[in-house]
């Protein structure tokens, strides 16, 4: 709306594009009706411009192809999260081009009904959960797309439901196997386990473990985790045990000038299946386990041994309680009203009136 400026009229025009920050444009003009004309055809001109690259940004999305999506995600993956989790989402991008689209196939060509297509594919032939999975990182990626590369925000993979799943918990080792794998183990494979043990530490965050975050006099081992809500990295420093203080001690009078407790050229610190624990496994005749079912152990017997969610939240470093009762969840194996139900059962019929009663009216 035009305004009066000293002699003159002053029209204005403020428009906010679809991307970016608020444009204003202002001229003087002698007459108020010359700067109403203005103001209008200048509008006319930023909306028709603003149209336009709407419909040009959404043209490059159309056209960048499912390939070059992939990799450029990929990339970002790599850089941003950990090695496990960016495995997770470049195999769910190989079972995407194995099973269903060409990696040249346009990515606006990406359909609802392709999305579902190929994780119906997915639950057929393997379950439920890896469908799942796969949608979780192919919505993510989707997403990180429309974000970035101007690709359609409506995401394909997020309309399609999810599928049933039939989830079995994590396995935890009893006590008794650990100890017996303890003692099948040589030296070195015994100072790993007794550390990811007395850590709790996941295998990424015990195989990074540096000499210089190891203090002996504080009695605390440093931990870098990635697992936390923006792949930003995180430093945790953990009580020692008197146990792992021995262990580092004996393996730091040995380690002369290396930075990494673990040695980084050793094929267990590069295996990412586990193969040599679960070799160690089955030659001391138990049930396979892997460096997460060592972490549920430490917390279970925290648990059992009594104690409270606070500290087996700080030995397990999570952020958020609701993690740790999932945890505590999974691996307790002693319950008080299932200890009640069988004193109950074990008791005699006379000190439970119901019970007899029952047997009466039978």
């Amino acid at each position: 709306m035009p305004y009066k400026e000293g002699k003159k009229w002053r029209g204005a025009v403020r428009f906010t594009p679809s991307v970016g920050k608020q444009l204003r444009r202002t001229k003087l003009f002698d007459r108020k009706r010359e700067a109403e004309a203005w103001e209008r055809e200048t509008l006319k001109v930023l909306e028709l411009a603003d149209r336009q690259k709407r419909k040009d940004m959404d043209t490059v999305g159309r056209l960048l192809v499912a390939g070059e999506w992939a990799e450029r995600y990929l990339d970002y993956a790599k850089a941003t999260w950990s090695e496990k989790t960016y495995d997770s989402k470049r195999r769910a991008f190989k079972r995407l081009f194995r099973d269903s689209i060409r990696p040249e196939m346009p990515v606006g060509e990406i359909s609802p009904a392709v999305a579902l297509d190929h994780l119906s594919k997915l639950n057929r032939r393997k379950n439920g959960n890896t469908a799942n999975k796969d949608r979780k990182n192919l919505v993510a990626a989707w997403n990180w797309g429309a974000k970035y590369h101007n690709m359609n925000r409506v995401n394909p993979f997020q309309l399609v439901d999810k599928f049933p799943e039939k989830r079995h918990p994590r396995y935890v080792p009893p006590f008794a196997d650990f100890k017996t794998v303890l003692d099948t183990a040589d030296e070195y494979e015994r100072f790993v386990l007794l550390t990811t043990f007395f850590t709790a530490g996941r295998k990424s965050e015990i195989f990074r473990i540096k000499w210089s975050e190891v203090d002996f006099d504080k009695g605390t081992v440093g931990l870098w985790t990635q697992k936390r809500r923006g792949g930003n990295w995180e430093f945790d420093e953990v009580p020692m045990a008197d146990a792992l203080r021995a262990e580092l001690a004996k393996h730091k009078l040995q380690a002369g000038k290396a930075e990494f407790v673990f040695d980084q050229s050793l094929w267990m610190v590069r295996d990412s299946h586990n193969r040599w624990l679960s070799k160690l496994c089955d030659k001391a005749g138990v049930r396979r386990f892997g460096f997460h079912g060592i972490r549920h152990l430490s917390a279970s017997i925290g648990m059992e041994t009594g104690a409270n969610i606070l500290d087996i939240q700080q030995l397990l470093r999570h952020t958020s309680t609701r993690t740790t009762e999932r945890y505590i969840h999974r691996t307790t194996r002693n319950n008080r009203a299932v200890s009640a139900l069988d004193k109950a059962m074990r008791a005699p019929s006379s000190e439970h009136g119901l019970w007899d009663k029952a047997e009466g009216e039978s």
